[in-house]
């Protein structure tokens, strides 16, 4: 059964007001405290339009960022679209619960591409926490459920303090 991004941030919210909470990363996550330094940063590239799409968040200031353009291997124009600012404490807070629910840290590192699809994005998923840094790539076609709840979790809370 699917479960929707907004089901999701509020059960995560939830869990960040009770005094513990576990995944199953290699660390345990018990306090507020312990989200110091993490970071999410997803890098989209590819497509039928060939362009190269990044968000980041950082948990410690609350800042995001994010930028779309054009592929381009030498003197590439300007960004087509980006945007940046600041997060509310409880978004920020909600996006790396969510985040950590789905144990980014048990995900392989590749799940391959999908061959005869070169209108697909590549997604390259990087979350840094307490616990270390873990890299993760995928495209449209073999990304698992958690890091496209990853993906889709950051685009939303980005798209939504970007209004």
């Amino acid at each position: 059964m699917r479960r929707s991004v907004p089901l999701l941030a509020a059960l995560a919210l939830s869990a960040a007001c009770a005094s513990t909470t576990t995944t199953s990363a290699p660390a345990t996550f018990d306090s507020f405290g312990s989200f110091n330094g993490a970071k999410i940063e997803i890098v989209a590239e590819g497509g039928i339009a060939a362009l190269a799409i990044t968000h980041s968040v950082s948990h410690d200031d609350r800042a995001y960022s994010y930028t779309l353009r054009h592929l381009c291997q030498q003197n590439c124009p300007a960004a087509l679209d980006s945007a940046s600012g600041t997060l509310s404490a409880a978004a920020a807070d909600s996006l790396f619960n969510i985040v950590l629910a789905q144990s980014p840290f048990t995900l392989k590192d590749d799940y391959g591409a999908t061959k005869g699809a070169a209108d697909m994005m590549t997604y390259t998923v990087m979350v840094t926490t307490a616990a270390g840094v873990k890299i993760i790539r995928a495209d449209d076609g073999t990304m698992p459920q958690p890091m496209r709840r990853i993906v889709e979790s950051t685009r939303d809370v980005i798209a939504a303090a970007r209004q």
